[in-house]
């Protein structure tokens, strides 16, 4: 049975607790060990990709050409690294098939490479598909993730208005689709392709700007990041299904059933609007995440945290994490920091859990939007549970946080929510618009629960909850105040 105690409200305030007993409160030590993991002298560290194989091998595909390889150690500076394969054209995507048998995306085609004579050495290179067009615009990188079934998910990346395209590109190019900020003059840029067992490549999903990685999750869900930008207010992360727009209008130029001659920028806000698929989770860009790139699955074994979605910033030290809350059959949800600085070098671009799940390993490239900051690194769970709010649920009139340790007796902390709205269109980013204050009508909490309901939730707008000085029976402030709630439907019955 639970035993919730009503607390005090004010009108947008809400204050648990009293504060006539003063005593010592510390931030709980770090769950997680941030090490640089040094990476051969004289190499350009600039990562694509990482991933492990089978047997515990990492392998970590360069921007510039090459794949290293390495048995991780205790000290992560003397990793004994090893060439296995070069003559990628910006490999950006990268999984392992078995020891020595790699997948790779490169921007002309997906490759697959192998050590045929076990020297420890790729000796064969295949093109599996170049389905898609080239324009050399330097924007346009390609990830990948397994489909399940022996094929794969690409995630194909627009052109950048701040590069040029080449006169003679490959494929179909369009005059159409070479319009705006970030376009799709070739075939397919800005969706996602299926790569099916077979060989057979078709259009699966359009409408991304730079959606800089995907994965399936455990569910067998596919979800892409994307990068704050035209059409996109702030950084998005979508559930990605079959058929579906994603808001960015110039990668339909490219869909078959797409008007000959209709020029998809010249659509009203309304219409794409009406046509596009809303963000699961929006994750406020200055706050939280400036530019996502690959998402992934948290396993048991990296603290309490398993099953949410963890997602490097490429342009911030910081990795953000995703609460999911399914309402009435669709995912939206919540997010705050997993890792804000602490030794986190920025430019995060993939990510690969070690075997044992308690390590991530982190590949990290700049590519001129910050100070200089690649390389690999590698997050440890020591172990420690942090004291933070572990999931959010939405309720019909408020919503339900879970924390991971036990309140204290004597918690004390003010509770504020406040909300506001995005609006995605032709200008670069967005603004919070609309914000306003929400009055906190009911503050409940028992052991590990806070139940927050608000006067009046609307949909389409983003809750800002703000916990301040609550503390857990062991002393310990929240390591996180302020979380994001993403409300694209209230929650029927």
């Amino acid at each position: 049975m639970n035993h919730f105690k009503y607390l005090w409200i004010s009108a947008r305030r809400v204050v648990i607790g009293c504060l006539t007993i003063i005593y010592s409160i510390a931030y709980a030590e770090d769950s997680w060990k941030v090490e640089t993991v040094a990476l051969p002298a004289g190499l350009p560290p600039e990562v694509g990709a990482v991933k492990f194989d089978s047997e515990g091998m990492l392998y970590v595909a360069l921007r510039r050409g090459d794949v290293l390889m390495a048995k991780p150690v205790a000290d992560a500076q003397k990793f004994h690294w090893k060439h296995f394969a070069s003559g990628f054209h910006n490999a950006c995507g990268m999984e392992v098939v078995k020891p020595g048998h790699l997948i790779i995306s490169q921007m002309p085609e997906l490759t697959e490479v192998k050590d045929t004579d076990g020297d420890g050495t790729a000796d064969s290179y295949r093109t599996m598909t170049d389905a898609w067009g080239v324009s050399g615009n330097y924007h346009e990188t390609n990830e990948i993730c397994p489909d399940g079934h022996g094929g794969y998910y690409i995630a194909v990346g627009t052109a950048s208005y701040n590069g040029p395209t080449f006169h003679h590109v490959r494929g179909k190019y369009s005059k159409i689709g070479r319009r705006g900020r970030n376009f799709s003059g070739v075939e397919w840029k800005g969706w996602v392709m299926h790569y099916s067992k077979d060989g057979k490549v078709t259009p699966f999903a359009s409408g991304f700007r730079m959606h800089n990685g995907i994965m399936r999750d455990s569910k067998g869900n596919i979800w892409c990041g994307d990068n704050q930008g035209d059409w996109r207010a702030t950084t998005p992360l979508y559930h990605v299904r079959k058929g579906n727009f994603h808001g960015h209008p110039s990668s339909l130029i490219w869909d078959p059933d797409w008007p000959e001659g209709k020029d998809p920028l010249k659509m009203s806000l309304k219409e794409i609007d009406a046509m596009r698929t809303r963000p699961a989770v929006l994750i406020p860009h200055k706050e939280m995440n400036r530019s996502a790139s690959e998402p992934i699955e948290i396993p048991t074994g990296f603290g309490p945290f398993a099953g949410q979605i963890l997602i490097p910033d490429n342009n911030g030290n910081r990795i953000t994490r995703v609460m999911l809350d399914k309402v009435n059959g669709e995912y939206q949800g919540s997010c705050t920091h997993f890792i804000n600085g602490k030794g986190l070098l920025s430019g995060g671009n993939r990510v690969v859990f070690s075997a044992d799940g308690k390590t991530l390993y982190t590949g990290h490239t700049v590519r001129g939007w910050g100070k200089p900051a690649e390389g690999v690194q590698r997050i440890t769970w020591s172990g420690k549970t942090p004291f933070d709010v572990q999931n959010i649920a939405l309720e019909k009139v408020g919503f339900t946080l879970k924390l991971t340790k036990e309140l204290s007796d004597l918690a004390t902390t003010a509770c504020s929510v406040r909300s506001f709205r995005y609006e995605s269109k032709w200008s670069y980013g967005g603004p919070m618009l609309d914000q306003r204050d929400e009055k906190v009508t009911l503050l409940l909490a028992n052991a590990d629960t806070l139940k927050i309901d608000v006067q009046k939730l609307e949909p389409l707008r983003v809750y800002q909850i703000t916990l301040d000085g609550l503390s857990s029976r062991e002393g310990e402030l929240l390591v996180n105040k302020v979380y994001y709630y993403t409300l694209n439907e209230l929650k029927k019955s």
